[in-house]
């Protein structure tokens, strides 16, 4: 009797020995899948990539009626300029943030923009001429901006983020096609490109948005910015680039 309460004493030993042991094991793994807190603000992630659309509600550019009677001439010219352009622009954007609630968001924005400027020129003594020029663009745009988020630490304001900073804005892919008819009933056709009055133009730009984040961290930000150039792309006779510019927008960024 003695002999089988020695060995039932020494399992019942040896159990509690492994299971005081594996105590410590336990205790870890239910630990590991315990939720980390964030470190930082939702939504808010060191870096963010993604894409961005805008729309334009009213004309990039502002035309006007030219009528120019030149000194010592008998010639009257009569200019006139109408324009189509995309009512998109779309890109890459790129978010960093840097402090605190302030981040650095970069994007590059491509649209497309062609215009048509026609010119009358009546003349008593030598006759009619009549010149059409189409001309066509791309235009690209490069925003720099500091955003400030969270007006709030919750509820509708903390969505929400202020942004101000500098644009550049670049002509490229010019093509021209001007067509002229002569008094004498003759055609002439140039395909000279024009020359923008400025292929590179600054501007300062200013925007609020909303910030909305999923589960997944996937950023929806719809945006209302605007922009005012310093100079203009086009701006002779009747054909003038916009110096204000109204955007609504949208990103969606990880």
């Amino acid at each position: 009797m003695f002999g089988i309460n020695s060995d039932f004493g020494i399992s019942r030993a040896i159990i509690c020995g492994i299971f005081l042991a594996a105590l410590p094991a336990l205790h870890g793994q239910q630990s590991s899948s315990a939720p980390v807190e964030e470190t930082e603000a939702t939504g808010w992630r060191r870096l963010s990539i993604g894409g961005r659309v805008n729309g334009y509600p009213f004309n990039v550019m502002h035309n006007k009626d030219v009528s120019v009677t030149p000194a010592n001439t008998t010639a009257t010219w009569a200019i006139s300029t109408t324009n189509n352009y995309t009512k998109i622009s779309f890109g890459p954007t790129l978010e960093f943030r840097v402090w605190g609630k302030f981040a650095v968001c970069g994007e590059l924005l491509y649209h497309r923009l062609n215009y048509t400027q026609t010119s009358q020129i009546t003349d008593t003594v030598v006759g009619n001429t009549g010149i059409t020029e189409t001309t066509r663009a791309t235009l690209w745009d490069l925003p720099v901006m500091l955003r400030y988020r969270g007006l709030r630490e919750s509820g509708l304001l903390s969505k929400i983020y202020l942004a101000g900073g500098g644009e550049i804005r670049r002509a490229t892919h010019i093509g021209t096609s001007t067509v002229t008819n002569l008094p004498n009933g003759t055609t002439t056709t140039s395909n000279a490109p024009t020359i923008p009055s400025k292929r590179d133009v600054a501007g300062a730009v200013v925007g609020v948005g909303l910030r909305l984040v999923d589960d997944f961290n996937i950023k929806l930000s719809p945006e209302l910015r605007y922009t005012r150039w310093l100079g203009a792309t086009f701006d002779s006779e009747s054909t003038r680039s916009g110096r204000n510019q109204l955007e609504v927008g949208i990103a969606l960024t990880f």
